[in-house]
């Protein structure tokens, strides 16, 4: 737990609903396009520090080995042209 917890007298559970309402608070009052936005921009942060099997991976396991053939190939014709 963060030191900072103990200040305001909080056990881990309490501690980890205060993150709960925080996150739910900034959430709901995003609007979707912001949403998108964070979440475009957390993904970029997470995949940007995975290797290249990491990505592979996680495209994989995320949707599946179809998919990423199909990513894959449009991009290398995308490329092409």
């Amino acid at each position: 737990m963060n030191e900072r917890a103990t200040e305001y007298d909080l056990n881990n559970s309490q501690f980890e609903q205060l993150i709960d309402r925080y996150i739910t608070t900034i959430v709901d009052s995003m609007s979707m396009e912001d949403f998108q936005q964070y979440v475009r921009n957390d993904m970029w942060d997470y995949l940007g520090n995975c290797s290249f099997s990491g990505v592979l991976n996680e495209i994989k396991y995320t949707l599946d080995d179809e998919m990423l053939e199909e990513f894959v190939t449009t991009i290398k014709n995308d490329s092409k042209g």
